[in-house]
């Protein structure tokens, strides 16, 4: 795949990558610091695809399921509630 007009050619990036660190070629590190596109193919060796299917949002809780989360939840607190009492030696 040939990139576009302006980016780094896989040559290019080969270099790039294979230099020692503070001794890239100052054109090359220059277009690297302006391109999104170059950046993703020198850290990543390919490009993000933008754009894609993306997923459906998620379906939000039914009525009936949020109804039994808070009664769980009030039957928890009474439970425990009932414990401290108990614990704490008071009459319930």
């Amino acid at each position: 795949m040939t990139p576009p007009a302006g980016c780094l050619t896989d040559a290019q990036l080969v270099q790039l990558q294979s230099a020692v660190p503070g001794r890239v070629p100052e054109a090359l590190a220059l277009h690297l610091a302006s391109c999104e596109r170059c950046q993703a193919r020198a850290l990543f060796g390919a490009e993000r695809v933008v754009g894609g299917p993306r997923k459906a949002p998620p379906e939000p809780p039914s009525v009936g399921r949020a109804v039994l989360l808070a009664g769980l939840v009030l039957a928890a607190m009474g439970a425990f509630f009932w414990t401290l009492l108990k614990l704490t030696g008071r009459p319930g």
